[in-house]
């Protein structure tokens, strides 16, 4: 299990990339592809990267932030037809060994079976709910905000937490529109 930093927009990678992010993740949850391929570029702290599978196989995408204290985990997408071969299991726990600091997510709250399960998926690998009243910013300006629950793994105190939450707000999606 590995990651592959894309930073070429005009690569097959990120197209095939771009197609699953769009697939996976609702208009609300996004930014438009334009604007993702500009942070390519621009922003040292974007990782976003290919998942591939130990037979060398793109299985999915992982977009995430590096922001001093902790990784912000954006996005967390595997292929559809690579689903339920462990491979997010498997790529939490790669990402485990690398990362030297906590790892902060969004996720929608356990209101349907979905996300449930999603939450479920996340608890059984180390994460645990941190914030319930969270509201995440639009992506665009005039976009639509969403409550949704962040989630940690990692020891973070209840200060840490908050200070995490406006350094997201601020620099993903304040600063980075």
């Amino acid at each position: 299990m590995q990651l592959t930093r894309i930073t070429d927009p005009n690569s097959d990678a990120f197209n095939r990339l771009m197609d699953l992010y769009e697939q996976s993740f609702p208009p609300a949850e996004r930014r438009e592809r334009q604007s993702l391929a500009s942070l390519l570029s621009k922003e040292a702290r974007m990782h976003f990267c290919s998942i591939i599978d130990d037979d060398g196989t793109m299985a999915g995408l992982f977009i995430y932030w590096d922001l001093h204290t902790f990784i912000y985990m954006e996005h967390f997408a595997v292929f559809p037809d690579m689903r339920n071969r462990g491979i997010g299991r498997r790529m939490l726990q790669h990402l485990f060994t690398l990362a030297d600091k906590p790892l902060v997510l969004e996720a929608e709250p356990a209101d349907d079976e979905m996300a449930k399960r999603r939450i479920d998926f996340y608890r059984r690998n180390g994460f645990e709910v941190v914030e319930t009243d969270y509201i995440q910013p639009s992506y665009t300006t005039g976009g639509d905000e969403l409550p949704l629950w962040i989630m940690a793994h990692g020891e973070m105190d209840g200060q840490q937490v908050r200070d995490a939450i406006k350094t997201i707000k601020r620099e993903i999606y304040h600063n980075n529109r």
